[in-house]
């Protein structure tokens, strides 16, 4: 029976011992593999993004042959202040040698012309490398993109050539080039390049010869391309470039050999542990009630980093805060979040995140005294207790040496991160009485310090518990107001610039607070986004423009149309067509009476979804306006993409044009750009005669502002009953 019993029992752990054997084996396998895809991920990831920065570096660089371009055309070829515009242009765009004009494709003025005297009078049409790239941007009326190649008056560049046609007895007629010349050396300082060269990895920069088909190295490191690998492409005008780089790090055979010694070894002490335990059940009961009070110990531990948990620190500041009543003592707790966290997770998984917040832990644990308490409370948020710090400023010093500590770089997979924390400190027993109070006051520092800018540390104060309670307060405010429709409409009128007339109003809230009055958007639109209220606010915007040109119709025979502004969150919203679409049926209104103006930002936060949303309404027939136009990125590759009707430049532009030559220039290519594709320009702003000369003479179509009118309630308003309304401004 014995010996029945011993031969079950090895049986079962050289089961038990093959199993487990063959499960470390795998678990190696996939943890090499894994570790393979981790780093192929990550050269894909620098890879785009060092494509993306060189592809961003040449856009914005060859745009300024764009505004050289609208010059000559708007000069018809001949540009007298070439040297102070190409100046202006090489100041505001960067990245540029020299720009030049090459009339009918011989070189003829170039800025800045020193070192490039010998440059002046090539003929580009006939020089044999880079004639076929010449002829081609001619022959297909586009932006190319030369080069490399060795220059004439030295050093290594591409230049870009965008050809420029001038009407002439109602044909084009081919004028010359505007280029701009950017050295190689350059457009690969905007990237990492140099820098990855020094951490090991490698790179090649390459494109396909236009002329002979053969692959051509643009630039390289010093050590070749290795597999792993990977290459992304960059569009650049009349061809592409690829960019390959690789990194000869990788998990080793050793590692291997290592992960297979490990689990032979772990597989050996399981069948070694279940033989003692199959022969010692009086052992397993010891050890199980042993295992019993560590999992009681755990319940006050983070999993993770291993320090005390939310449940223990409670417990821990609940006798601390007696204490500090009791013997007069104090104590400060520090709330501590880590900044931007989220992009570690989304980045490189959560185990590297894991990873990081141990890191994290170990550091904050070194720098304090045995006494203090560390713990996590969960997430990337962890809380200090300091015991008896003596003064405000020994807690600075330990919040300034924490934020040090934690922003040296993290290290992963032999790769640095950056990581820095935001703080918030409340006082024991000062700052509250509980550990709710202290906990939620802490909070709201930490909070202030991250509005403040992060990778610091805020001392709780009365003013941000006010502060809080303001926004509470202006929530439930915000909540009333919508259910009362508490809001009104104020309307600008929007002239034509030409006749005087009116063309339209923009309608504007104002909050008919019953305490404060009639109170401005920039008291309550910012808190209404973040509340998530503005919606329902912008449908009672949209409700009360369309009764309000209903009763224009009714009583006048006649409304011009009124522009509305739509929040980025109302504009995203799948009902808005819908609901203008009902608004209209109710008030019994054609389309075109609506304008709705979205800002250029918002339409770039998801281009290809605006598009979409855009079209809808322009089907419906309602009229578009892109606001605030000129401050943000979009591309004029974009803007010709949207279903516009208008383009609103921003008062920005406008307010200083009176005396500033750069604004004017930018106002002016605005205009010309919008009128050539077609659109109506409004400009916003208006306060003097002088602006509104400057407009005029640009041929800027429509102009609001105070030099016109400020925005009036409906009972100031004469509402014309004509057509249009001239106006005579003083």
């Amino acid at each position: 029976m014995v010996l029945q019993y011993i031969s079950r029992k090895n049986a079962i752990c050289v089961l038990l011992f093959l199993l487990v054997s063959t499960i470390g084996i795998y678990w190696t396998h996939i943890s090499q593999k894994m570790a393979l895809q981790e780093k192929h991920l990550f050269i894909s990831e620098v890879a785009n993004v060092q494509a993306h920065a060189i592809e961003r570096r040449l856009q914005r660089s060859l745009s300024a042959t764009r505004f050289l371009a609208l010059e000559v055309k708007q000069q018809n070829g001949d540009i007298d202040d070439f040297e102070s515009f190409a100046d202006e242009i090489l100041r505001s765009v960067g990245g540029i040698s020299n720009l030049q004009l090459a009339p009918a494709g011989i070189i003829q003025r170039i800025h800045p012309l020193q070192g490039n005297e010998r440059a002046i009078g090539h003929n580009i049409l006939k020089d044999d490398q880079r004639r076929a790239e010449a002829h081609t941007a001619i022959r297909e009326r586009k932006l190319t993109l030369a080069g490399p190649f060795e220059l004439i008056q030295g050093g290594v560049a591409v230049i870009g050539r965008n050809p420029v046609f001038l009407q002439q007895d109602g044909e084009d007629v081919f004028w010359g080039f505007t280029s701009a010349l950017i050295f190689l050396e350059d457009l690969l300082a905007e990237t990492e390049l140099d820098d990855l060269e020094s951490r090991g990895y490698r790179y090649c920069l390459d494109r396909i010869h236009p002329d002979t088909g053969e692959r051509q190295i643009i630039a390289k490191s010093k050590k070749p391309i290795i597999d792993p690998s990977h290459s992304a492409t960059l569009q650049v005008p009349g061809n592409s470039w690829t960019l390959t780089i690789s990194h000869p790090q990788g998990p080793s055979s050793t590692t291997l050999y290592i992960g297979y010694a490990v689990s032979f070894a772990i597989a050996l002490f399981m069948a070694l542990t279940i033989g003692s335990v199959l022969t010692q059940p009086e052992k397993l009961r010891r050890l199980v009630k042993r295992k019993t009070k560590e999992l009681e110990t755990l319940a006050f531990r983070d999993a993770l980093t291993g320090l005390s948990n939310r449940r223990l620190l409670g417990e821990h500041l609940g006798q601390v805060i007696k204490q500090t009543q009791r013997k007069g003592e104090t104590a400060a707790l520090i709330y501590l979040d880590l900044d931007d966290f989220k992009r570690v997770n989304d980045l490189l998984g959560h185990e590297a995140g894991d990873q990081v917040l141990q890191q994290i832990s170990q550091r904050i644990t070194s720098t304090l005294r045995k006494s203090d308490l560390v713990a996590r409370l969960g997430g990337d948020e962890f809380a200090v207790l300091l015991m008896n710090p003596l003064s405000i400023s020994n807690v600075s010093r330990v919040a300034k040496s924490l934020i040090t500590v934690i922003e040296q770089p993290v290290i992963l997979s032999n790769k640095e991160f950056l990581i820095s924390a935001s703080m918030g400190i409340t006082m024991v027993p000062t700052d509250g009485e509980d550990v709710t109070s202290l906990l939620r006051n802490a909070d709201m520092a930490m909070y202030e310090a991250k509005n403040n800018g992060g990778k610091q540390y805020c001392f709780f104060d009365k003013s941000m518990q006010d502060k809080a309670l303001a926004k509470i307060r202006l929530d439930e405010q915000l909540a009333v107001a919508v259910s009362h429709n508490q809001f009104v409409l104020h309307y600008q009128p929007i002239y034509d610039l030409e006749t005087r007339n009116i063309e339209s109003y923009e309608a504007l809230i104002r909050w008919n607070h019953p305490e404060l009055g009639l109170t401005f958007p920039d008291k309550f639109i910012d808190q209404a986004e973040e509340s998530g209220c503005i919606k329902d606010i912008g449908y009672l915007v949209i409700q009360a423009a369309c009764s309000f040109i209903k009763e224009n119709l009714e009583h006048t025979g006649h409304s011009p149309y009124v522009s509305i502004n739509l929040s980025p969150q109302q504009f995203m919203d799948p009902e808005l067509a819908g609901h203008i679409q009902r608004e209209l049926d109710k008030c019994q209104l054609a389309a075109c009476y609506l304008q709705i103006e979205i800002t250029e930002s918002s339409l770039m936060e998801n281009i290809d979804t605006a598009i979409a949303i855009l079209h809808q309404l322009k089907a419906m027939g309602v009229k578009i306006a892109i606001d605030d136009f000129g401050t943000g990125y979009s591309s004029l590759a974009m803007l010709r993409r949207l279903p516009a009707d208008k383009l609103k430049i921003d008062r920005s532009f406008v307010m200083e044009m009176d005396d500033n030559r750069s604004d004017q220039r930018i106002v002016r290519g605005l205009i010309f750009m919008a009128h050539t594709l077609q659109l109506q320009v409004v400009a916003e702003g208006i306060e003097t005669e002088t602006q509104e000369d400057i407009l005029r003479r640009y041929g800027c179509d429509l102009g609001q502002g105070y030099f016109f009118s400020r925005p009036l309630p409906v009972s100031q308003l004469d509402i014309p009953s004509g057509t249009h309304q001239h106006v005579t401004v003083d």
